[in-house]
């Protein structure tokens, strides 16, 4: 009898363990679709909760960790995301959806090496999985690899066409690599196939700006607020496009809506102060370059633009300030250094104004700053070193009559006057009513002996006007407005 309670015993043990795992089963695929319920319902967090309670009751499948992860990236927790995705393949390494899932929560992380290589297993899974390549596209930009993204984008189009998205994109970084006509054609489709697309009127009206055609940037941005009334970077890229237009007030009105819905909006501060420069109120855009500096400190552009408000005051000694922070923000800029020169210039510092010049000369030749520093190196006495540079200007712009005027005058104070002679008369032969020309040709000739052909152009010179019928700038002033339209300091793309 003892026996056999023994052996009825382990029976019953064996019936109750049997009957306790089909419960835990049971139960474990009532949570996984309790959770594909929630799911579908948008209640991420019952769904993770119904999930985890059905791994918890030892399910192991891998559409449970890969809803699971699903579900987490809803929430924004992409290393949990991760972690499931990671299960999920382990389970089932074909599943190119979870490779490609795994690689979009990389990229929310920045790891765009990562991304693309699970968006490539998922690609070598499915060759034709379109979203795939359309997410690849988007870890390749992401990575400032516009080339490989804009040949992901394209293979998207290929395999979805009717993809407005993947269309968008690939217009978007066309645009990065200045190929704006090919841009636009993008963002025309994508909005043929989702005409409220508002993003591909806001990049449309973006491409538009870079050709040219600010009109028609004006109508894709207006269209864009249409769509989204509260669209920061629209009203921002419509103001900068009234600005092309000298419509400032228009321009001021659209910068007051970005800093009304984006009070810490530095650029916007810094472009209505460019405005409002413009409108010649000076008070006012000196107060928004200073608030945009106040929000970014290193805000280079609003240093220049604020330096360039106090050197056409007269404040030189503020704007040399501003001018030397933007330096240390931009490095050696050419055009900064012009900028800074000028106003040493104006100071009398002609040693620290050369000393910018010649910096800003081993950059490049511009002719403008030529100019400034062989007029100051004639100043100085450095005949030589002025013919060098007024040399280099006659090369830059050989139809003005400027550059031989520069050089020709160079070379009298040299005692070169059959030089000085040649390259007058070519300055005269491109502007024959250049009165300093003939004037600074007399005087050569007068040092040569010539004196009846002196008198000659003495003579033609007190015929015509003063200054000639050309303004001439004085040789030590530099056209710095040239300078500063090189910046575009008061544009900003969005």
């Amino acid at each position: 009898m003892t026996v056999t309670g023994k052996i009825i015993t382990a029976v019953t043990i064996i019936v109750l363990s049997c009957s306790g795992s089909a419960w835990s089963e049971r139960k474990a695929e009532e949570y996984f679709e309790s959770g594909k319920l929630a799911q579908r319902a948008g209640n991420h967090k019952a769904a993770v909760d119904h999930f985890t309670k059905a791994v918890r009751m030892g399910l192991s499948d891998p559409d449970l960790f890969f809803r699971r992860g699903l579900t987490y990236e809803k929430l924004g927790d992409n290393i949990q995301a991760i972690n499931d995705y990671t299960k999920s393949l382990q389970l089932d390494p074909n599943l190119a959806t979870a490779f490609n899932n795994r690689g979009s929560a990389y990229y929310r992380l920045g790891e765009y090496d990562k991304a693309i290589e699970d968006y490539g297993r998922a690609i070598d899974l499915n060759p034709s999985y379109a979203l795939a390549y359309y997410n690849r596209g988007n870890a390749f930009y992401g990575k400032g690899d516009h080339t490989e993204a804009i040949k992901d984008f394209s293979r998207a189009v290929d395999l979805n066409p009717r993809d407005p998205d993947a269309h968008n994109n690939r217009g978007w970084a066309l645009l990065q690599e200045q190929k704006a006509e090919q841009s636009i054609k993008d963002f025309d489709r994508a909005i043929k196939l989702n005409p409220k697309y508002t993003i591909a009127y806001y990049n449309r009206g973006n491409a538009r700006l870079v050709t040219g055609d600010v009109q028609g940037a004006i109508r894709d941005l207006s269209k864009a607020l249409e769509l989204d009334p509260d669209y920061t970077l629209a009203y921002f890229q419509r103001g900068n496009a009234y600005s092309r237009l000298a419509q400032w007030d228009n321009a001021v009105a659209d910068y007051n809506k970005v800093i009304l819905i984006s009070p810490s909006h530095s650029e916007a501060f810094n472009n209505r102060g460019w405005a409002f420069y413009n409108k010649g109120n000076n008070a006012l855009a000196v107060r928004d370059f200073s608030k945009a500096l106040t929000l970014n400190p290193n805000l280079a552009k609003a240093y220049i633009n604020r330096g360039w408000v106090f050197k056409n005051h007269g404040e030189c000694a503020r704007a040399v300030q501003d001018f030397s922070r933007a330096l240390e923000l931009e490095g050696s800029s050419r055009s900064i250094l012009g900028l800074r020169a000028s106003c040493y210039v104006d100071q009398g510092m002609r040693d620290l104004a050369m000393r910018d010049l010649e910096k800003a000369l081993a950059q490049g030749d511009e002719s403008d700053l030529l100019v400034l520093l062989g007029c100051l190196k004639e100043q100085a006495g450095d005949y030589p070193g002025a013919i060098a540079l007024f040399s280099k200007l006659v090369s830059l712009m050989p139809e003005d009559p400027m550059p031989y005027y520069y050089l020709g005058v160079a070379l009298g104070k040299k005692g070169r006057f059959r030089d000085s002679i040649a390259e007058l008369s070519k300055s005269i032969d491109r502007d024959d009513k250049f009165r300093e020309a003939y004037v600074k040709r007399g005087i050569a000739y007068e040092f040569s002996g010539d004196f009846g052909r002196a008198r000659t152009d003495f003579s033609r010179a007190l015929n015509l006007p003063e200054g000639g019928t050309v303004p001439r700038m004085p040789c030590t002033t530099v056209n710095t407005m040239n300078l500063r339209k090189t910046l575009s300091a008061w544009q900003s793309g969005g």
